[in-house]
């Protein structure tokens, strides 16, 4: 764990991931991601997530959080699902 614009989080690709909000920086919008299976690594989801923030320009994610979802069809199957908020942050 390390702190970063206020906030606890961690690092991965130089986009830094907290659960809470950072307060000094510009939104750049909606955050989201999710595994085709049940069965995947919760870092390769965060990495697609890093790409996508390194993409837009972003250098954090807040309001970070990851949860596992059943199917309409069929509560055996599930996915993880990583939501948050790209952020251009600034200390």
């Amino acid at each position: 764990m390390i702190e970063k614009y206020g906030r606890k989080g961690t690092e991965l690709k130089g986009v830094f991931f907290t659960e809470g909000q950072i307060a000094t920086g510009k939104s750049l919008g909606d955050a989201s991601v999710s595994s085709d299976r049940q069965n995947i690594s919760i870092e390769l989801l965060k990495e697609k997530l890093a790409d996508q923030a390194l993409a837009r320009g972003a250098n954090a994610v807040d309001n970070w959080k990851y949860v596992q979802k059943g199917s309409v069809w069929s509560f055996s199957s599930t996915r993880w699902v990583m939501t948050g908020r790209f952020v251009q942050a600034e200390e």
